[in-house]
């Protein structure tokens, strides 16, 4: 077969069998490792399946304006495939099959393929182009593998993320198998190939991965634990509209959940010497969240027993009084109604009795440095 045919086979199976199901909610299904050097021909390419790219298109679009509002989105464009490509390969790499003696040393050489193809994709540069990015990674660590295990009395087979054998299962002399099924997300199983090979860092490709969609990293924080403020994260972050809708997504899905990281971002010494604007960004994230979080619901929605003892918890939490004790920042206070200042009021006279000593002192300097842009930016 021809090399231009494999390619084409090989980008037939990435769109149609694992990318499609992956956003539209399907059962995905693995090819072969994909070589970065592909991309010089996926790029150019089209599938087969006339559904296939509309089906894409429509789910990213969709999942993609439930963020902010965007006319359409840029699929099947070059770091779209490459973030499919190094999804497919780092889940491959959860295959038992790879643990074989001969196979191991195949996890090492994809590992690298993933590696190549992350430096590869370039930050996002538009609305469209960083919600296409979510819209196509959100899901993915949400994919699960079903494994089933069935027994009779005198046997015992194992399926992981495989299809039943309905010929071996349906044996006369083998007969009263008893099937049980057992459902492992992605993150639990890069974790487990960690603890067998720590070496290859899986989890961190991982992280490394998410971190290529700034929107996603924001609202997959619990997969994030070094997550920071970084030049991409902040120019996504400063589109207004993209940050009001990873708010209220950060909301929906926890406040408290994202808290910690959040203010452990806010506690990295390279924010006291980001660009004021820059700065600005960061802190009105965490502003905008807790107003979010205080006005959509009834009440200022704080747990009851409010526990701010964790001091990234307590970074977090302390810009809102620290907006309040600033002149300049209390005009984003200043333009609620009376009713809902009152509430914002509520949540940080609580917030503020709550603080452990000293976390003001961490926080303020960055409210009174950070400033705010002479105009809303309207894309990434």
């Amino acid at each position: 077969m021809a090399d231009t045919e494999k390619l084409q086979r090989r980008y037939d199976a990435l769109v149609v069998d694992f990318v499609r199901p992956l956003v539209t909610g399907g059962q995905v299904v693995l090819d072969q490792a994909i070589a970065p050097g592909a991309i010089g021909y996926f790029q150019h390419a089209n599938t087969g399946d006339a559904h296939a790219n509309r089906e894409i298109f429509d789910a990213l679009h969709r999942a993609g304006s439930s963020i902010a509002q965007i006319r359409s989105v840029p699929w099947p464009d070059r770091d779209l495939l490459l973030l499919a490509m190094a999804a497919h390969n780092l889940v491959l790499l959860t295959d038992p099959e790879l643990d074989r003696v001969f196979a191991r040393g195949a996890r090492r050489k994809v590992v690298d393929w993933i590696d190549e193809i992350l430096k590869a994709v370039a930050p996002p540069n538009t609305r469209a182009d960083a919600l296409a990015r979510h819209a196509l990674l959100d899901p993915f660590p949400t994919l699960r593998r079903k494994d089933i295990t069935a027994k009779s009395w005198a046997y015992t087979y194992r399926f992981i993320g495989r299809p039943t054998s309905t010929s071996l299962l349906t044996r006369p002399l083998l007969a009263d198998f008893k099937e049980q099924e057992s459902l492992v997300d992605v993150a639990s199983l890069l974790a487990a190939v960690d603890d067998s090979a720590p070496t290859l860092e899986l989890t961190d490709h991982l992280r490394r991965l998410l971190a290529r969609s700034p929107v996603t990293e924001l609202l997959r924080l619990d997969l994030c634990r070094d997550f920071r403020f970084g030049l991409a994260t902040l120019a996504v972050l400063s589109d207004d509209a993209i940050r009001g809708g990873v708010a209220r997504e950060i909301v929906a899905r926890g406040e408290f959940d994202a808290a910690a990281r959040l203010g452990r971002a806010l506690g990295d010494p390279i924010l006291q010497h980001a660009p004021p604007p820059h700065l600005y960004f960061a802190l009105q994230l965490c502003f905008e969240v807790q107003m979010t979080a205080t006005l959509d619901v009834p009440g200022p929605a704080l747990p009851e027993r409010l526990d701010l003892s964790d001091p990234d918890v307590a970074r977090y939490a302390a810009v809102l009084p620290a907006y309040f004790d600033d002149e300049t920042m209390i005009d984003e206070v200043r333009a609620f109604d009376d009713s809902d200042r009152g509430v914002v009021q509520e949540r940080c006279a609580r917030i503020a009795a709550a603080l452990p000593a000293g976390t003001m002192d961490q926080i303020a300097p960055l409210v009174r440095r950070c400033q705010r842009p002479t105009r809303a930016a309207s894309a990434a």
